[in-house]
């Protein structure tokens, strides 16, 4: 910021927030302190979530393949026919179930 003294343009190399120079800069540290740890518990919890999603879209994925590979009998025990085997064992990784989603 520059100050105007008579004639000439002197540089204030210390400006505060309320813009005055020569101020203190602490009120200025203080204010800028928080952001960025907010900024990264912000970016921890959504690198969480997004890790935890692709977890449990493999998991379900690797269910659905071991589903694709029961026997006749085996499907018989837990009450599930051919096609909706081949239904769920059709869909997309990322097509999870609404109980398995955070």
């Amino acid at each position: 910021m520059l100050k105007q003294t008579g004639h000439s343009l002197s540089t204030c190399h210390t400006v505060g927030t309320n813009g005055a120079c020569g101020t203190s800069f602490s009120q200025d540290h203080t204010i800028f302190t928080s952001a960025p740890k907010e900024a990264t518990t912000l970016l921890n919890r959504l690198l969480a979530r997004t890790r935890n999603w692709f977890a449990t879209a493999f998991e379900v994925r690797k269910e659905r393949r071991v589903l694709a590979d029961l026997t006749s009998e085996q499907r018989e025990d837990v009450g599930l026919s051919k096609e909706q085997v081949r239904q769920e064992s059709k869909r997309a990784y990322w097509d999870l179930p609404t109980d398995r989603v955070e």
